[in-house]
């Protein structure tokens, strides 16, 4: 009994995660603006921790959240020193990371940096609609592709580019490794118009598709 009490008093003295502070209108549109630039940045310079569709939603959250000092341009490199509208607020770092993502169903709920496609979808993101015309910039395009490892996909919605402006629906995602081949995948970027063409009907965003799960949007923080 004097164990299980030590314990318990060990958990209740333990230091609780940073507070997530919550975004205002203001912050959640420099979010979003930041979001979108750094998830269509991977597409002309890509950077060693995206490595799969989730890794590049990380990264761009990640980073949206940072204070954007002169030394983060230096190290991100965005080309042709693209920068949007400072976050007034800026999340606290829980020893080396970031709680980014709800992580748990629990209450209090669990945070952390890392969390897998599925994760982001269920516990941080809603469902906007199963109409790809509903995607607004940040928004995320999602698909399950039965009978893979790793069944859920996304893909970023970027809108207009700050380096290819001649279009309005542009989407970039990441096609992760493939374990057949055992290449490492690649960055891509596609209109969304020519994405509802892909020779693979499977990733056609369109209701038609049993494999487009619909247009989600992220809930960070």
């Amino acid at each position: 009994m004097r164990v299980a009490a030590l314990l318990t008093a060990l958990v209740l003295l333990a230091p609780s995660s940073p507070p997530r502070p919550a975004l205002d209108a203001q912050d959640r549109s420099a979010f979003v603006a930041w979001f979108t630039l750094l998830a269509d940045a991977q597409f002309y310079r890509p950077t060693a921790d995206v490595i799969d569709c989730a890794a590049l939603v990380r990264h761009a959250a990640r980073e949206a959240l940072r204070e954007h000092t002169p030394e983060w341009h230096r190290r991100m490199a965005i080309p042709g020193g693209h920068a949007r509208p400072e976050l007034r607020v800026h999340l606290a770092a829980a020893g080396d990371s970031l709680p980014l993502f709800r992580i748990s169903d629990t209450t209090p709920a669990r945070y952390a940096e890392f969390a897998d496609a599925r994760t982001i979808l269920r516990l941080n993101a809603s469902l906007v609609s199963r109409d790809a015309a509903a995607a607004r910039p940040g928004d995320l395009l999602a698909f399950e592709q039965a009978g893979q490892r790793l069944p859920e996909h996304l893909m970023v919605f970027v809108g207009r580019s700050a380096f290819e402006a001649d279009r309005s629906d542009w989407v970039v995602y990441h096609t992760g490794p493939d374990t057949l081949t055992g290449t490492p995948g690649e960055m891509r970027k596609a209109s969304l118009a020519d994405l509802r063409q892909h020779p693979a009907p499977r990733w056609r965003p369109v209701t038609g598709n049993p494999a487009f799960l619909g247009v989600y949007r992220l809930r960070i923080p």
